[in-house]
């Protein structure tokens, strides 16, 4: 068995990058597609329009998350405060 070389021990599995993304933004689905090696985010508010966003990195996506957040502000619960 081959031994792993420190360095990679350091990366996160892409997989656990997005399940943090999707934790840390409410509202939105978030995907780590391993045969495209690209991250996907869904918009779970906007019934129609506008598509999931995607990006090879994670800070991109998050870029674009943010963006369509402007676009498209995600409704707030009841006693929910801004950040």
């Amino acid at each position: 068995m081959p031994l792993s070389h420190p360095a990679d021990a350091a990366l996160p599995f892409p997989a656990d990058v997005a399940r943090e993304l999707e934790g840390r933004h409410p509202g939105w689905v978030v995907l780590w597609r391993c045969w495209a090696c690209r991250y996907w985010a869904f918009p779970c508010w906007i019934t129609t329009g506008p598509e999931p966003v995607e990006a090879r990195h994670a800070d991109d996506l998050l870029t674009l998350m943010r963006q369509v957040e402007a676009q498209h502000p995600p409704l707030r619960r009841i006693g929910q405060h801004a950040d």
